[in-house]
């Protein structure tokens, strides 16, 4: 009869050769690919509206003679800013290794900011004087650091797939996402962060140098609406300004894949 000691050694043997056997035996199915990636460039902001609530009407001279409601400030214009961030993807891989279009999954992180400068812009809303109309809003400087987490559907078609390498030498990719936009504002001292739903689309295309390592480069639109509410600051009840933030970034970046 075989001592407990040896068939317990044995089992621990077998069991420790099965957990090496495994990954090599799903690495041979290639049924998934992951890669980790970072990236930088620009992001350049479309000029979108801002709605504010309420406020109050000056005169030419800077006197108060009167309020307006449902302000939309048109066309407010957004300082250009460096962009980068990070992403994890996880590509579905066919069984037959050709050049079908694949399926994937991806966490992307997006850092930028999107500063307002003093201007006057075209504006309408309701105004409480009789005869005037809102014609203008005069803004003054803001502050917006912006953060973007999406979950993004991506599709690529493969050039020149092979066993070893399914991915292809280099491949075109185009994929959409929703998520959400962190921004925070800083204006004359005060500071207030929004969360807001995101969505964005981005098309790209990626060249590897070797099998594991590539280049991409990439555009992606994102777009969110962040609202703040000037509580700390003393705002009336019931004030609001939300903010249209779309942006495009136009970024490279480099990828590992495993």
């Amino acid at each position: 009869m075989e001592r407990p000691s040896w068939a317990l050694l044995r089992a621990i043997v077998l069991a420790v050769t099965s957990l090496f056997l495994l990954p090599l035996q799903a690495q041979a199915e290639r049924d998934w690919e992951f890669s980790v990636s970072a990236f930088g460039g620009k992001a350049f902001h479309s000029n979108e509206n801002l709605k504010i609530s309420q406020g109050p009407i000056f005169d030419g001279g800077g006197m108060v003679i009167g309020t307006f409601t449902n302000g939309i400030a048109q066309g407010v214009n957004l300082n250009d800013a460096p962009t980068f961030g990070g992403k994890i993807t996880a590509w579905n891989l066919p069984r037959k290794y050709k050049w079908q279009p694949q399926i994937g999954l991806e966490l992307d992180w997006t850092r930028f900011t999107a500063d307002i400068h003093p201007q006057t812009v075209g504006a309408e809303g309701a105004v409480s004087v009789p005869g005037f109309e809102l014609g203008s809003l005069s803004l003054i400087a803001q502050d917006f650091s912006v953060n973007v987490l999406a979950v993004n559907l991506l599709f690529r078609y493969p050039i020149g797939a092979t066993q070893e390498m399914p991915q292809g030498r280099w491949y075109p990719y185009v994929g959409g996402g929703l998520g959400a936009q962190r921004a925070s504002l800083t204006l004359l001292g005060y500071q207030e962060t929004s969360y807001a739903p995101a969505v964005q689309g981005l098309v790209g295309v990626k060249f590897f140098l070797i099998k594991n390592l590539a280049i991409f480069g990439e555009v992606k639109r994102t777009t969110g609406k962040n609202e703040f509410d000037f509580e700390g600051a003393g705002a009336p009840p019931g004030y609001f300004e939300k903010y249209s933030i779309t942006s495009n970034h136009f970024v490279g970046g480099v990828a590992l894949h495993f």
